[in-house]
């Protein structure tokens, strides 16, 4: 099972509050606890994986046509090489 996993890095979180939901990476069930609340892993470790999740995970949605063209692309999420092939200004984020 796949899961939304929000960051706990910014984005709008707080105590009892979820981040954006343009900030989640697609996560199983296992790496979704490991980078909440898993001992395994450092907090800067559980921070890359979010991030390497999260832009694979907006990537794919932008390239199947499933990101909603009204929610803004993070502009930490979309590497430049990626935008200029897309045709997309990478100062529009």
């Amino acid at each position: 099972m796949v899961q939304a996993a929000h960051t706990n890095w910014g984005g709008g979180k707080g105590k009892g509050v979820k981040a954006d939901d343009n900030l989640v990476a697609a996560l199983c069930l296992k790496c979704h606890y490991e980078i909440d609340q898993g001992k395994e892993l450092s907090r800067e470790e559980r921070q890359e994986k979010w991030q390497r999740a999260h832009m694979a995970t907006v990537k794919k949605l932008y390239i199947q046509g499933a990101w909603p063209i009204d929610v803004p692309i993070p502009a930490f999420t979309m590497d430049v090489q990626f935008l200029i092939c897309r045709g997309i200004d990478p100062c529009f984020f």
